[in-house]
């Protein structure tokens, strides 16, 4: 790897910084991120992302044009959150993985993704993520959380990483010091908290305790502010937070990579200026910039960080931390791709990994109630499948007309409808009417728990013929009086739904176990 010694300043500060970028190939967006600025970090989003061979071609393009090759990064957390989700194995997430009750699955379902991902070039993957779901009313975490007790969270946390680690993907675990007891979304707002030191070891640290002992590579920082430590700074700008807390008290001394700067939380509250002086003195190691996708605002924030260290406002030294930090990460998880995509091709979606997933995804479905004795549905009844109009995360972004849903994956027919997440007083009604012409109603809720008009609808639904079944948040259960029969499967994929048909049919029973509590007794 690249000796710092022979780097000039504005390399070093490259190195220090992560972009996103526009397009599906090589373009001058890409040359100025790589070539002019040498950042030490790009980021894919879906929109990057069409196919394995595409996404391999421009990886292969990117380190070809790099003097330093960068880490390749993408947030690829399974289960809802998937960037590439075409022609790679596809993962549950992480709630649906620990309703498993066997944190090996993490192991194993890390180790398989990230070979599959090192393969078409990627290097470093955003996750696991590490916040503790103790906060039913969280609208950006909640599934993403393997738990509400954060050792069920570290023990699951600490397998995903190693087998991140044995596929030689770089990681990092997220949101120091934690994003899991907020009920503001940080993309949109700033969350607020004031734990004291008391409550933050003996809930949000752990996992980040536990990976400074255990030596793992990576943390991400989250736009959250703890105003007990600092009530002027999240913790992505906060010195005493990073450097302080993390860094001193802690004694992690691995990667440190800031959530988006570009976030609402971070980029509504703060000048550019404040944001690169204070990302850069924290003790941030690559402070990404996603969401804009501006190239003068990323070479604005480039300059600008090189002329505050020229001032002596950002110490050089501090630079060399870091990059030093970043170039041995580097030695360790970047390697040279194959030559060509025909030489990887028949490495990815492997039978065994594909297997693995489905089985892992079968076992967590998971059954709260059958009281009204209504499972498991039969093909001789007539049953309607209510469906919401979202985007289900799949192997192509499908449109309104080609929407796709629970009952493409059933064994036979099932009539459906779409209705939206906050349906309106004419949508609840031809729902309402429709209920007489049927057997039984499968009603996929889909936080409900944060859309009232939705749980009106189901909570008026005959429940002797309701069986509901939570594709997003399980904790739908807690406001939905008429759920006497209710499945959680704790996300909308399509892994989800052949697992759920399965489930709904008889084939097979439930096997999961909830990771969180939905009810208050």
């Amino acid at each position: 790897m690249y000796d710092i010694s022979k780097m000039t300043l504005e390399e070093k500060v490259g190195q220090m910084l992560g972009f996103a970028f526009h397009g599906t190939t090589y373009n001058e967006e890409l040359k100025k991120q790589i070539e002019d600025m040498k950042v030490g970090l790009v980021i894919f989003f879906k929109d990057n992302c069409l196919n394995p061979k595409q996404v391999f071609d421009l990886n292969k393009e990117i380190y070809k044009h790099a003097k330093i090759p960068p880490f390749v990064s993408l947030d690829q957390e399974g289960g809802m959150v998937a960037r590439v989700t075409e022609g790679v194995t596809q993962s549950p997430g992480a709630m649906a993985i620990s309703a498993t009750n066997n944190s090996k699955n993490a192991y194993k379902l890390a180790y398989n993704m990230g070979k599959e991902l090192q393969l078409l070039g990627f290097n470093f993957n955003f996750a696991p993520v590490g916040d503790i779901n103790n906060n039913p009313k969280n609208p950006v975490i909640n599934v993403r959380s393997y738990s509400e007790n954060p050792d069920i969270v570290s023990e699951y946390v600490v397998e995903a990483v190693n087998g991140y680690s044995d596929a030689l993907m770089m990681s990092s675990i997220k949101h120091f010091p934690g994003h899991g007891d907020t009920a503001v979304d940080s993309h949109i707002g700033l969350p607020v908290v004031d734990f004291d030191e008391k409550r933050l070891y003996e809930m949000e640290l752990k996992p980040f305790i536990k990976a400074k002992e255990l030596n793992l590579p990576g943390i991400m920082v989250s736009h959250v502010m703890f105003t007990k430590y600092d009530d002027k700074y999240p913790a992505t700008l906060s010195k005493k937070l990073v450097q302080g807390l993390l860094r001193d008290e802690i004694g992690y001394d691995g990667l440190v990579v800031t959530d988006s700067l570009t976030m609402k939380a971070v980029f509504n509250n703060y000048t550019l200026e404040e944001i690169v002086l204070n990302g850069f003195n924290s003790g941030d190691d690559i402070l990404l910039l996603c969401g804009a996708r501006d190239i003068k605002l990323q070479s604005d924030f480039f300059e600008t960080a090189v002329r505050l260290v020229k001032e002596g406002k950002i110490l050089e030294s501090k630079i060399d931390e870091s990059v030093k930090r970043i170039l041995k990460y580097k030695k360790m998880y970047i390697r040279e791709m194959e030559n060509s995509f025909s030489d990887i091709e028949n490495k990815l979606c492997e039978k065994e990994a594909i297997s693995f997933a489905e089985e892992v995804s079968l076992n967590s479905i998971t059954l709260i109630e059958d009281s009204k004795k209504l499972l498991p549905v039969k093909k001789e009844e007539k049953i309607l499948i209510v469906f919401p109009k979202i985007q289900v995360v799949t192997l192509v972004e499908n449109d309104e007309f080609g929407l796709m849903s629970l009952a493409e994956f059933m064994p036979f027919k099932c009539d459906k409808v779409y209705m939206p997440l906050s349906p309106s007083e004419e949508e609840k009604e031809i729902i309402l009417k429709k209920q007489t012409k049927y057997d039984k109603i499968i009603y996929c809720s889909y936080n409900a728990c944060f859309n009232p008009e939705q749980a009106d609808l189901i909570n008026s639904i005959d429940e002797n013929k309701l069986i509901v079944v939570a594709i997003r948040t399980p904790y739908d259960y807690g406001i939905l009086k008429n759920a006497n029969t209710y499945l959680c499967s704790y996300e909308a994929t399509p892994l989800a739904f052949k697992s759920l048909s399965k489930v709904l049919t008889g084939e097979t029973k439930a096997r999961g176990k909830i990771p969180v509590t939905i009810k208050e007794e």
